[in-house]
């Protein structure tokens, strides 16, 4: 018999617990328990045919994510070098000494650089590399052999950079413990200091065990493998990447007391791991109470500023103290910066016994924290993809219809959580946290009348703490302004369909509104999948992958798809749904948007989407605005006659047209950047041989570049042509 206490996130998962009964022949029971609040349980407890008996799907990975794909050279680079990792990354670092200066050991560098291991493992790596082209042949951070020559000349610096976070948390500990120690010895100060001297000290050599301790590897964070795997530096489909750790002091009730470090994905650590946060772990409370601050850190806390737009949550880090003044992305005015902006680091924990109702209270409502976007950049111009989704067919009048929404992708986007002070403060306009510099404690709430006083130092400042990532990100944004009853209903019923289409579980996908909760002007989706799921960008590229996922949130929302009309109820379900439920938008986790939740409300929204194409852009303008540019830049009527020859078929656009190739001394009428292909469109006056041999000359150079070049004349088949080179030109939609 087999008993799960929730749904499976999918059919495979379903097939692979389940079979752990009833083998070689035998019968088996099994039992799947589903949650009121969970919405994928109960997706599924409606409609149990599709987990027990759904097609199983293989897994998806994001092939052409640059950090898994960096991840898996460098293991390529580790296993022809030959070097073990050993147990703790202790081993790997000088730790001798009373200033231990913890740089990687001789043996571990020069293993690490060694000539002939790196060529062994960069034609290893090429070889699996040209089994990803196609998946590569569409990112602006690939270029052949010189990416993987770049990435294998950094593979010793990252490794070295890789044992920062270990050297931090050990350099902090030490330095506690040596400056507790002093004041122990002391005579001048009071017992008291002592006291509080004495429990710090031993807390740092608590942390000290547990950063060199290789007893229990299985349990310990920082068993080596498992580390370069947390940090991005090895592949870790099972670890959460780049983590935040806390120190979790262990009870004295038992005789050995286990000490340990706790860790979150950062995203979610901004807020678990927040000021004055209580954490539940194993039966006790604790309290995040303090930032383990460096040394340096102590001495000088490194601070950053930003500028987020008002009108679309844009990103814009400030560079010297300065910033833009107008959105690169949407052209609006910036507000004034947000200033002392503090990356959250490391955090240590201090136990309690209660906490009184008003901490309850302020923990539930939680902080304010605010998610900015910014795509990210090649060569000093964003890499984002735009497209519109449009209504298929025409009007009456014969025109095309008004897009719907602007949809643009970015692979890898920089994602910032900005926690910018409780919800409870009284001075909303007053953001951060009041942060020791000396000792790393934060203050105290100004609410939080009987919490116990940590002991500050003099040296104070107010931070705001922030994490950052790169994610893959699709911006959701509607053509005509919505009300913020339709786009919270939106946010809902799109991160649910799509995660219903693509069987991804909910932890694979997060969906927020931008700029913030007020001011639902966008919706931003992204892969919280290590790797990336590979899902978002599909949306983008299909013509018809926004349609499915309309339609599936129409069956979400119990309506027909095909009719649009009211089904009331989803399947099985004993009571109708007057604006949302368990069933359909309401979850667990966005309670605090119950109240503005209505199926009702995004319904003619949906059906429109659920008859519409996306018109996908080669840049980051729309694709009717790339059009008309391409328009503009042509240089006769004949390429203009191509052009619409393009557009009426919904064909693949070029992305430049007239751009010098100065090597070849040509101008290319098109060029398609990312599959390399240069496009000619001939007129009569190339029938003359002096004109035939110069194109035949122009042809060599271009493909001698690495160049596919293609003509068109005035008298071909374009039709054919394209149909012969789907790969470039795309497919009619």
């Amino acid at each position: 018999m087999v008993n799960m206490r929730n749904a499976p996130p999918t059919p495979a998962n379903y097939a692979q617990r389940s079979g752990r009964a009833g083998r070689s022949g035998q019968p088996a029971l099994v039992f799947t328990y589903c949650s009121t609040g969970s919405p994928h349980d109960q997706y599924f407890f409606k409609r149990p045919e599709n987990m027990v008996a759904g097609a199983v799907t293989p897994p998806r990975l994001d092939l052409a994510n640059e950090d898994l794909v960096r991840a898996h050279i460098h293991a390529t680079r580790l296993t022809e070098t030959g070097l073990s990792l050993r147990r703790s990354v202790k081993e790997l670092l000088d730790v001798s000494g009373e200033n231990p200066t913890l740089t990687l050991l001789d043996e571990v560098r020069d293993s690490i650089e060694d000539l002939s291991a790196k060529k062994r493992a960069r034609q290893r790596a090429a070889n699996v590399l040209a089994t990803l082209r196609e998946d590569l042949s569409g990112v602006a951070w690939y270029k052949e052999d010189e990416w993987l020559e770049h990435v294998l000349d950094q593979v010793v610096k990252r490794f070295d950079e890789t044992c920062d976070r270990w050297r931090t948390l050990y350099n902090a500990a030490l330095n506690q413990a040596r400056k507790q120690s002093e004041i122990m010895l002391d005579a001048s100060r009071s017992q008291a200091d002592k006291d509080q001297a004495k429990r710090l000290r031993a807390e740092a050599e608590s942390q000290l065990a547990l950063l060199t301790d290789v007893s229990s590897l299985q349990q310990s964070d920082f068993y080596s493998y498992r580390y370069f795997a947390t940090e991005g530096f090895l592949p870790g489909y099972n670890f959460p990447r780049l983590p935040l750790s806390a120190y979790i002091p262990g009870r004295r009730v038992r005789q050995q007391a286990r000490d340990e470090y706790l860790s979150r994905p950062r995203f979610l650590a901004i807020s678990d791991f927040g000021p004055r946060a209580i954490v539940y772990h194993e039966g006790s409370r604790y309290l995040i109470n303090r930032v383990i601050l460096s040394m340096s850190e102590s001495e000088n806390l490194t601070t950053s500023g930003v500028k987020q737009c008002e009108q679309c949550g844009y990103l814009h880090p400030l560079q010297d103290g300065l910033g833009m003044d107008v959105c690169e992305h949407c052209g609006a005015q910036l507000p004034i910066p947000l200033r002392n902006l503090f990356r959250l680091q490391n955090v240590a924990t201090q136990r309690r016994e209660k906490i009184n109702s008003d901490e309850e209270e302020r923990m539930r409502l939680g902080y304010e924290i605010r998610t900015a976007v910014r795509f990210s950049q090649h060569e000093g111009t964003s890499s984002a993809r735009v497209g519109e989704v449009k209504p298929l067919g025409k009007t009456s009048s014969g025109e095309e219809g008004e897009p719907l929404a602007k949809l643009t992708y970015s692979h890898s986007a920089t994602l910032w959580r900005i926690n910018l002070g409780w919800m409870r403060r009284k001075e909303k306009s007053q953001h951060g946290f009041v942060l020791d510099l000396e000792r790393g404690y934060w203050a105290k709430s100004e609410q939080a009348v009987d919490e116990p006083d940590d002991p500050m130092s003099p040296r104070t400042a107010r931070v705001i703490p922030y994490v950052e990532d790169s994610r893959n990100c699709l911006l959701f944004e509607p053509t005509v302004p919505q009300k913020p009853r339709v786009m919270a209903s939106l946010q809902a019923a799109l991160k649910s369909a799509i995660q219903v289409r693509y069987q991804l579980e909910d932890n694979e996908l997060a969906a927020e509104p931008l700029p913030d909760e007020k001011n639902r002007r966008s919706l931003l989706f992204y892969e919280s999948a290590e790797g990336g799921a590979g899902v978002l960008n599909r949306l983008l590229e299909e013509p018809n992958a926004m349609r499915e996922v309309a339609r599936e949130a129409l069956r979400l929302c119990h309506f027909d798809p095909d009719t649009g009309d009211d089904l009331r109820r989803a399947p099985r379900a004993q009571e109708d749904c007057e604006a949302a439920c368990y069933d359909c938008l309401l979850s667990y986790y966005n309670q605090h948007d119950h109240l503005l939740l209505d199926r009702f409300e995004i319904f003619p929204f949906l059906f429109q989407l659920a008859q519409s194409q996306v018109a996908l852009s080669p840049t980051a303008s729309t694709r009717s605005e790339h059009t008309e540019q391409l328009l503009r830049q042509a240089g006769s009527d004949l390429e203009r006659e191509w052009l619409s020859f393009l557009e009426s078929r919904g064909l693949r656009l070029p992305s430049h047209a007239q751009k010098l190739l100065e090597s070849c001394g040509t101008r290319p009428d098109f060029l398609y950047e990312e599959y390399g292909a240069a496009v000619y469109i001939d007129g009569p006056h190339h029938r003359y041989p002096e004109r035939q041999a110069r194109d035949t000359q122009i042809t060599e150079c271009l493909e001698d570049l690495g160049y596919f070049v293609i003509r068109f004349t005035h008298h071909n088949d374009w039709a054919a042509i394209v149909a012969h080179y789907p790969h470039i030109f795309g497919g009619q939609v």
